[in-house]
C-alpha cells in the first residue's frame, strides 16, 4: 500500500513537473520588462489606450498600464501542432499558386501567339494596338510582352507628326468654315444697314477676316500636302 502511495506521488509530480514546464513564467501583475525578461521580446503589439497586447509564438499577454492582466498561451504541443497546420497551410497555398501561374503562363503564350500571328489585329491604329498590349501585361503577368509593347510605342511616336498635322488641319478647316459663315452674315448686316459707322465696322471685320484666311492658306502650305 506505502509503495503504491508512494508511486501515485511520483506521477503526480511528474505531472505537475511537465504542466509548469508548459506554463509560461510570467505571472499577473508583472511588469512589461520583466514580462520580456522572462518571455523575451513579443513578436508584435496591440496597443490602445490602457492596454496593450503583446503576442508570442504560444498566445497572448494583455497589460493594463504597464503591468500583465491576463495570459493566454497554450501547452508546447498545440503550438508545435499550430506551427505545422500554418506551414502546412502556407505549403498549400504555394502550391496552388504555382499551379495557376502555370495555367495563366500557358494561357497567356497561347493568347500572344494567336493575337501577333492576326494578320487583321496588325492593320489596326499603332495606339489601339498598345492599349491592347498594356492591357494583356495586367491580365497576363506572367507573359513577356515587353517587346510587343515597345514595337507599338516607336510606332505611335513615329506617327505622331502625322497626327499632329491631321489636327491642325482639321483646326483650321473648321476656322475657314466659321469665317465663311460669317462673311454670309456680314453681307447680309452690310445690305441692312443704312449707316455708314455700321458699313465701315462691317468693312474692316471683313478685312481683318480675309487677313486671317491668308494666314491660314499660309499655313497650310507650310505643312505641305
Amino acid at each position: 500500500m506505502k509503495s503504491r502511495l508512494i508511486s501515485i506521488l511520483f506521477l503526480c509530480l511528474v505531472v505537475a513537473a511537465s504542466g509548469a514546464s508548459d506554463s509560461p513564467d510570467v505571472a499577473i501583475g508583472d511588469t512589461y520588462q520583466q514580462m520580456v525578461d522572462k518571455l523575451g521580446k513579443p513578436r508584435g503589439v496591440v496597443s490602445g489606450g490602457r492596454r496593450m497586447t503583446c503576442s508570442y509564438e504560444r498566445g497572448t499577454v494583455d497589460l493594463v498600464t504597464g503591468r500583465v492582466e491576463k495570459v493566454f498561451f497554450v501547452t508546447t504541443q498545440e503550438a508545435k501542432e499550430r506551427t505545422r497546420a500554418q506551414e502546412k497551410a502556407e505549403a498549400d497555398q504555394r502550391q496552388r499558386a504555382e499551379v495557376d501561374r502555370a495555367r495563366l503562363t500557358q494561357a497567356g503564350l497561347a493568347e500572344r501567339d494567336r493575337k501577333v500571328a492576326d494578320k487583321e489585329f496588325a492593320k489596326r491604329p499603332p495606339g489601339e494596338r498598345l492599349d491592347y498590349w498594356k492591357s494583356f501585361a495586367g491580365k497576363y503577368p506572367y507573359t513577356d510582352v515587353s517587346a510587343l509593347v515597345d514595337e507599338a510605342e516607336k510606332a505611335v511616336q513615329a506617327g505622331q507628326p502625322a497626327r499632329d498635322k491631321e489636327a491642325k488641319l482639321a483646326e483650321m478647316t473648321k476656322r475657314v468654315e466659321e469665317i465663311q459663315a460669317r462673311f454670309v452674315q456680314l453681307d447680309d448686316d452690310y445690305a441692312a444697314s443704312l449707316a455708314n459707322w455700321k458699313r465701315n465696322e462691317i468693312d474692316a471685320e471683313r478685312t481683318r477676316l480675309k487677313d486671317e484666311l491668308a494666314t491660314i492658306a499660309t499655313r497650310v502650305k507650310e505643312l505641305g500636302p
